[in-house]
């Protein structure tokens, strides 16, 4: 309790997520439920208009996104030739969205729902639905059921190399909890699941029931858990010479 009155102290509205997404609301922002940000004293939201921001259901916006609805290069054209030209815009995102570290997203924009912004982009165009974008500046470079695609086939390769590199670093084979994100590919009902995993699978409160119906209809790459822990350690061995075996103590 004192420390959330210190930081709230220290950094006001954006001492956590909750009240800097209350703190734009208040000011006029349209800001749906599920919306949160990661590092939210890191994020720039240069906004003369707090109504010109409008985000939807589900967003998560990471480390250091600035979102701008106005821009005041036309500073360049009055000294120039005196002009005064306004240079405002609304921003729209709409819901399932993650937007990437770095991000900047200029005025006039619109991204749709279930999209995907990567790392450092530079958003001065509309992103349509279903899409994965990234670059600067951003644009389209997969549709969401492509990127599904390409990071399902991933999904077994990641798995080993976390096992690899947890591995090299102990010594020792893996905790199961250390595989959050990877269970998927070993278990088969939701019924026997860990925490940690069961933690993953709640992730999205809108999603649940989703989830749910996808997992268990999916068909995991191994038998059980055991059986994917062997196929890391002959693969480490493989690519090793020799390794600790200690699944049997």
């Amino acid at each position: 309790m004192l420390k959330e009155l210190i930081r709230y102290l220290l950094f006001k509205e954006k001492s956590s997520s909750e009240r800097f997404i209350k703190y734009l609301k208040e000011k006029g922002a349209s800001i749906g439920s599920g919306v949160y940000f990661y590092d939210v004293r890191s994020c720039y939201f240069g906004l003369n208009y707090c109504f010109n921001l409008s985000i939807g259901d589900n967003v998560q916006i990471t480390h250091g996104v600035v979102i701008l609805d106005h821009g005041y290069e036309w500073s360049v054209v009055k000294g120039a030739y005196g002009d005064v030209q306004g240079n405002t815009g609304p921003v729209a995102i709409g819901s399932n969205v993650f937007i990437g570290a770095n991000a900047v997203i200029l005025k006039g924009v619109t991204i749709g729902d279930n999209v995907i912004i990567g790392a450092g982009s530079v958003v001065s165009k509309d992103i349509p639905s279903n899409s994965v974008a990234a670059g600067v500046p951003c644009r389209v470079i997969s549709t969401l059921d492509n990127y599904r695609s390409h990071r399902s086939k991933k999904q077994v390769d990641e798995a080993f190399a976390l096992f690899r590199s947890y591995y090299l670093s102990h010594s020792r084979v893996p905790p199961k909890e250390i595989f959050r994100e990877y269970f998927w590919i070993f278990e088969k009902t939701s019924k026997d699941l860990i925490d940690e995993y069961k933690d993953v699978m709640q992730l999205l409160p809108d999603s649940r029931e989703k989830t749910e119906a996808a997992f268990n209809s999916h068909v995991p790459s191994f038998d059980d858990y055991d059986s994917f822990i062997r196929y890391c350690l002959d693969k480490f061995q493989e690519e090793e010479g020799n390794y600790k075996d200690d699944t049997k103590n």
